[in-house]
């Protein structure tokens, strides 16, 4: 019980401190005019502030950085992913304010990568995804790529109210419930703890309709972090779990932008062709697309809580109809109607 309430305070204290932050954070935006004006591509049809994850990134590392002081060994990694997130944080700013070229944004996100691994690797951790047989080398190149490419879907499907803020909690979650079933140390599950705390306190604000947007300054290093998370995951023998609590962002992701790829288009210009953007412009409502998304991770999240550990390959293979199922559903015409 002790525990519990320990929890229920910090997770309190996190989530009153980011929304404030972030309610703050919106004035001083509004005041300066960094507005998120509407084009053709956009999903939204008011300026609205940007930058929000200035708030709710702030909040997240210096719990962490709290975190970090109060324990005589940090998790494997954790002072290397705070650095690798701030660095993010600052060209991401720089991005949301004056779109930087993505050469620039690439040297760093691998900088941020590399520097990720180097932690976890001092850590003490052996991160190995392939069979014994096949050189550690190879695990790191197709886990960098991986982290990387996380990284920037998670600031490619940022793209309506609400999505992202869904989307972390619902990993978070997953991640403190397998962290307490599986009697993991404390720091398992007080660091997403502090994530869904205050990426909760920033969605009151992002809620539709939304306040204010996340912005690259917060979609990229929140994509990172969990990046992180899930090479732990992997070191701790969970592979098919890091692969299935992310599993609605990396389909609909890696698939429109595998069809944007084939027909020869720029895949980092922004589009409206995700699964999602497809469903607000049949006339779904971002709020109901949100809640498909969270019914979605709901059956990931239990899933990978109660079967990955003994049944991976099924249980992923489970998964991937879930969430092809979701992603049929938001594509589809009558998805206003439906929801």
């Amino acid at each position: 019980m002790t525990e519990f309430i320990h929890l229920l305070t910090i997770f309190a204290i996190f989530g009153l401190a980011s929304c404030i932050a972030t309610a703050l954070l919106r004035k001083v935006l509004l005041r300066k005019g960094v507005l998120d004006t509407p084009n053709h591509r956009s999903s939204h049809t008011v300026p609205t502030p940007r930058g929000g994850g200035i708030a709710l990134m702030g909040v997240l590392l210096a719990g962490w950085f709290g975190y970090a002081l109060s324990v005589p060994t940090p998790i494997p990694g954790l002072w290397q992913v705070i650095a690798g997130s701030l660095g993010l944080m600052a060209v991401s700013w720089l991005d949301d304010l004056k779109n930087l070229s993505a050469r620039v944004r690439l040297v760093v996100q691998i900088s941020a990568v590399v520097l990720g691994f180097w932690g976890l690797k001092n850590g003490g951790l052996n991160i190995k995804l392939f069979p014994e047989f096949i050189p550690q080398i190879v695990d790191y190149i197709v886990l960098g790529l991986a982290w990387i490419w996380l990284i920037n879907l998670y600031n490619f499907m940022d793209g309506i109210d609400g999505i992202t803020g869904v989307e972390t909690s619902s990993i978070t979650i997953g991640l403190i419930a397998l962290a307490l079933l599986l009697s993991w140390p404390q720091e398992y599950y007080y660091l997403p703890l502090i994530v869904l705390a205050t990426t909760l306190g920033f969605l009151i604000w992002n809620w539709e309709p939304s306040a204010i947007f996340l912005g690259d300054v917060g979609s990229v290093p929140l994509g990172y972090i969990l990046g992180w998370f899930f090479l732990l995951l992997i070191a701790k023998g969970l592979w098919a779990a890091a692969f299935i609590l992310p599993l609605y962002y990396l389909c609909d992701a890696t698939w429109t932008l595998t069809r944007r790829s084939l027909r020869k288009e720029k895949v980092w210009h922004a589009h409206k062709e995700h699964c999602y953007q497809i469903a607000v412009q049949n006339g779904a409502s971002h709020k109901k697309i949100a809640l498909v998304i969270l019914a979605c991770n709901l059956c990931l999240i239990c899933i990978t809580v109660l079967f990955s550990q003994d049944h991976p390959w099924v249980s992923l293979a489970f998964s991937i109809s879930i969430v092809a199922a979701t992603m049929k559903l938001l594509s589809s015409k009558a998805i206003a109607k439906s929801l």
